[in-house]
């Protein structure tokens, strides 16, 4: 797994990066958009609804992030203990363990970890359509 270190502490970085330039381009445009606003004159600005430019509306369609985040979570982690067990009953020697057999056993700790975490986004999505229809 020491492959993917490095493609993937630049992808973090790369992406922590494109949001804080994004936070300050959209306070430059929110900022902007104020001033214009100030500036006009015989125009009725209280009927404006500027809740998307402002973000309040992103905050209602992130309501079940947390639901998300957590199903994947938690189908990552039973994916892991699923291929540890796999692993450890498949391959119980310890001793002399050749090439293959460690990329067999991180193809089995790869595809189950993908597999649970994929079943975990399922079922997050189930329960997030479930509460969607009680409402």
């Amino acid at each position: 797994m020491e492959f993917i270190t490095i493609p993937l502490t630049f992808g973090i970085g790369a992406y922590a990066f494109y949001k804080v330039i994004e936070l300050f381009v959209r306070k430059k445009e929110r900022l902007m958009l104020i001033d214009k606003l100030d500036t006009l004159e015989n125009i009725n600005t209280s009927s404006f609804n500027l809740n998307g430019v402002f973000g309040e509306v992103k905050a209602l369609q992130n309501q079940y992030l947390t639901l998300r985040i957590g199903s994947l979570l938690m189908g990552l982690g039973l994916g892991l203990l699923i291929g540890y067990v796999i692993v450890n009953v498949s391959f119980p020697v310890a001793g002399d363990v050749s090439y293959s057999m460690l990329q067999t056993q991180s193809v089995i700790y790869g595809a189950s970890t993908l597999l649970f975490g994929g079943m975990g986004l399922t079922g997050g999505f189930i329960a997030e359509m479930k509460i969607k229809a009680k409402k």
